[in-house]
């Protein structure tokens, strides 16, 4: 397992529900995501989760397992709390990887930068479309014609 942060593309806050403790929270510009080794994505992490660190995490996931192994198997429900349940304890007892302080800090510093990109792109986009917009070209005619083709 390992946590990874990524530019929230949303723009307004929206609520999530953190995989560890399963409380909502609002995301904001960076997303701090919970992985599998192999890069799928499990769920979002609150901030209060994360700061209680890794130990934490895999208490609260080791927790909702058991209470899911104790639900009775419902039939029509997939996937079923029982499956469910195990895949949360294969994630509470897998080992955990959290990244190094110089990584946290450049991802913020990359999405910070692709924010800033957005919005040059946004203000310049709508600078372009005000001022850059040519006039409509004039069209004369001469007293000999007419805008209808010869004279009748």
């Amino acid at each position: 397992m390992k946590i990874q942060l990524e530019r929230n593309l949303k723009v307004y806050p929206h609520r999530l529900r953190c995989v560890a403790c399963q409380h909502p929270f609002y995301g904001s510009r960076t997303r701090v995501l919970l992985r599998h080794q192999h890069g799928e994505i499990v769920g979002d992490v609150c901030t209060d989760c994360l700061r209680q660190g890794t130990i934490h995490i895999q208490k609260q996931l080791k927790e909702r397992a058991i209470a899911l192994f104790k639900l009775p198997a419902i039939p029509d429900v997939s996937p079923s709390p029982q499956k469910q349940a195990l895949e949360l304890w294969e994630l509470a007892t897998g080992n955990f990887v959290i990244p190094p302080f110089y990584y946290w800090w450049w991802q913020r510093l990359l999405i910070l930068v692709a924010t800033t990109q957005d919005l040059e792109v946004a203000r310049r986009g709508k600078g372009n479309f005000q001022s850059g917009q040519s006039k409509l070209p004039k069209i004369t005619f001469t007293k000999e014609e007419s805008p209808f083709g010869k004279d009748n």
